[in-house]
């Protein structure tokens, strides 16, 4: 199996953790795309992810969590491709370790749709601490939030 070969099935594996993760399940999230430095996710607007009833608004809660999460799977799979030769015990290892450092969000407009769609970019990543820029838009391509994160890794 070639570098990259493997490269693909380990960050397939990650993706199928994400997509076992329960609270990932409750929001409906979708891994639509997921490469070293790039990650894309969705959801639709359900009632259990509404924060102003009167408007049927998407909770601010709910957007830092997934845009926490599309920065925190940008890091991962970064790791992975940096770490190549890996056991997966060692990358187990290495991924149980990322965690976010500091989570920056800024709120732009209501969240009103029926679709979200979240976009995460890996900035800078050094040996311990890497960064990521994340974009909350919803199916008419207003952006809604938007917010960068530091994270172990």
């Amino acid at each position: 199996m070639t570098e990259s070969n493997s490269i693909q099935k380990l960050l397939q594996q990650l993706s199928a953790g994400f997509t076992a993760i329960p609270f990932n399940q409750m929001l409906g999230l979708h891994l639509d795309q997921l490469t070293a430095d790039h990650v894309a996710m969705s959801f639709k607007m359900k009632n259990d992810l509404v924060g102003n009833f009167f408007y049927g608004i998407l909770h601010g809660g709910v957007i830092s969590s997934v845009l926490d999460m599309a920065g925190g799977m940008v890091v991962m799979a970064s790791s992975i491709q940096k770490n190549p030769t890996a056991s997966v015990e060692e990358l187990s290892e290495i991924l149980s370790k990322c965690s976010t450092i500091d989570l920056q969000i800024n709120y732009l407009r209501p969240g009103k749709g029926e679709l979200f769609i979240t976009r995460a970019n890996l900035m800078k990543s050094g040996n311990k601490i890497s960064f990521t820029r994340m974009e909350l838009y919803n199916q008419d391509n207003i952006l809604i939030a938007m917010g960068s994160g530091t994270y172990t890794n």
